[in-house]
């Protein structure tokens, strides 16, 4: 039960979101789908004195933009997974969405921009719009800027978002036709995973790999495509080099501590780039 009184708020536009924020007398939070807002001002973690909730604000959908991909920032998980247009402009959110446990309540009210904005060290979303070079599309009353995925996780649970701003839409580069690469470790089917990664092709040719839930924030690296092949055993084990040098700092939790992760991590990674190689390769 929230035990604070606050005011609420639930613009059907999103300029009415922008004046709401703007407009906020002591500490304001955006609701989303609420999956993680809500209980943890339930718990008392979260104490907000205005609440804007984007429900009715008309930020849900997927749509081509000058080439681009917009997906906006309370699309659900089983919005991406109902919607036909999904597999083809965000085929990596969409296998993000299809690995998502926690029951339909999860897949129904759990949103892309929700995710990215509580940037959980342990979720599936970060890496997956940092593997895309996804930017970020914050609106305040100032006017609307765009931050690179690479740029707004900047810590655990922390973001390049201002108080006064509302992730309106994530902007994705146009898609390639080419099947990403994904894949995840978890300790059960219920739990948070251990390490995520995703693989996805480069501009220049070679391939984008993104690790999460290793590190406070999202791990990219770059490779060469192998010569010799994805089987090759010499280029799976340049794969695990380059991710665990890369690994500074491994984030712990209650599921593992940083010296696993750091363990784990450069395998999954190279499962995440076979299962993109293999995949192209099929095609």
């Amino acid at each position: 039960m929230i035990t604070n009184d606050f005011a609420y708020h639930a613009p059907t536009d999103l300029d009415g979101v922008v004046a709401a924020l703007s407009a906020a007398s002591g500490a304001a939070v955006v609701l989303g789908g609420g999956t993680m807002l809500v209980p943890d001002m339930t718990h008392g973690k979260t104490v907000a004195d205005v609440v804007v909730d984007l429900s009715r604000a008309g930020l849900s959908g997927i749509t081509s933009e000058g080439g681009a991909v917009v997906v906006g920032a309370t699309t659900t998980y089983a919005r991406l997974l109902s919607d036909p247009r999904a597999g083809t402009l965000a085929p990596l959110l969409r296998r993000v969405a299809d690995g998502v446990t926690g029951g339909p309540q999860i897949r129904n009210k759990g949103t892309i921009g929700g995710s990215a904005c509580y940037a959980n060290p342990s979720s599936e979303v970060p890496a997956a719009l940092v593997a895309l070079d996804a930017r970020l599309r914050l609106a305040s009353a100032g006017g609307v800027r765009e931050v690179a995925a690479a740029d707004f996780f900047t810590g655990a649970f922390a973001t390049a978002r201002r108080p006064d701003e509302v992730l309106a839409a994530v902007t994705l580069p146009a898609p390639t036709g080419v099947r990403p690469g994904y894949t995840k470790l978890k300790l059960a089917e219920s739990s948070w995973p251990i390490a995520t990664a995703a693989c996805v092709p480069g501009q220049d040719g070679g391939l984008r790999v993104a690790v999460g839930a290793v590190a406070a924030t999202p791990l990219l690296v770059t490779l060469d495509p192998p010569g010799a092949g994805v089987a090759d055993p010499a280029w799976r084990a340049h794969v695990r080099e380059v991710v665990g040098a890369a690994l500074d700092e491994p984030w712990s939790d209650v599921l593992a501590d940083g010296e696993y992760r750091r363990r784990v991590a450069p395998v999954v990674a190279a499962r995440a780039v076979a299962d993109a190689l293999e995949a192209e390769g099929e095609s």
